[in-house]
């Protein structure tokens, strides 16, 4: 056996220090690495804050939705249930939708200071003073009325704050056409829900479809918007958001609206 003189040994003592020291630091650099990864894919992230913020910056817009939502018959078979949606908006306090189906009918008006319920198959109405923004409104109408607002998240002045505050992770999936149109696919997932969001490729990206999974519910139904009609050129004059009503409608109580609203679908 080959004699190892005091010198290679302190030599060999050195190597196996600095050994440790960059294992260890390699070691540390990928934890932190992987720790400071951003969850969501920055293109993914770019995308979402690029259409974000072209709706916040519109000053008046309008878009019509058609809308299916996931539902089980008695007997627990799968159906889906359809909607439409026309959306008008005017920063910053004037809001007008309409949503129907076959069966009902609802239209909601904000004028900067009452914010009205109109079921117009019933035809009665309920009103009540809420002056401020449209962010506001929307507050009223989720948190004090129990409703559930379509795309609300479209027509808020900060989407990119309501679309990330409850992330996990995302990704970018790809370009993809949807009706035709070039667009980039996204996809995230949060807590209870994943949702998928189709942007419109170009000088104009607003979103064409959206796509969400209630993963925290019995066979994690979906909800699918196909969004179209965008118009971000027709100036909307104050009369699109007040409410004229016919002369048999009914006024009721606002509350009493929310106690006869029919069950609508999320978000």
């Amino acid at each position: 056996m080959r004699m190892i003189n005091s010198q290679t040994r302190r030599y060999f003592h050195v190597a196996v220090v600095v050994g440790i020291v960059l294992m260890v630091f390699t070691t540390w650099a990928w934890a932190k690495d992987k720790k400071d990864k951003p969850a969501i894919d920055p293109k993914a992230d770019e995308l979402l804050k690029r259409t974000s913020d072209y709706l916040a910056e519109a000053k008046y817009f309008s878009f019509s939705a058609e809308m299916w939502q996931d539902d089980n018959l008695m007997n627990g078979q799968r159906v889906q249930a359809g909607r439409n949606l026309d959306v008008q908006i005017r920063r910053p306090n004037r809001w007008h939708s309409e949503l129907r189906s076959t069966r009902h009918s609802r239209g909601i008006f904000y004028n900067g200071k009452t914010l009205t319920l109109f079921n117009r198959v019933q035809n009665f109405f309920g009103e009540t003073k809420v002056p401020g923004t449209i962010d506001e409104a929307l507050d009223y109408a989720t948190d004090r009325l129990g409703m559930v607002l379509p795309l609300e998240d479209l027509l808020v002045s900060d989407p990119y704050k309501n679309f990330t505050k409850d992330i996990i992770s995302g990704r970018y999936i790809g370009p993809v056409t949807v009706l035709g149109v070039p667009c980039e696919h996204l996809a995230f997932s949060e807590a209870n829900i994943d949702w998928q969001i189709w942007i419109e490729a170009g000088p104009r990206p607003v979103p064409r479809k959206l796509v969400i999974t209630y993963k925290d519910e019995d066979n994690s139904p979906e909800f699918t918007a196909i969004i179209t009609a965008w118009d971000f050129q027709t100036k909307l004059s104050d009369f699109v958001f007040e409410f004229e009503p016919p002369a048999s409608a009914q006024k009721i109580p606002i509350q009493e609206v929310k106690a006869l609203k029919e069950k609508e679908i999320r978000r």
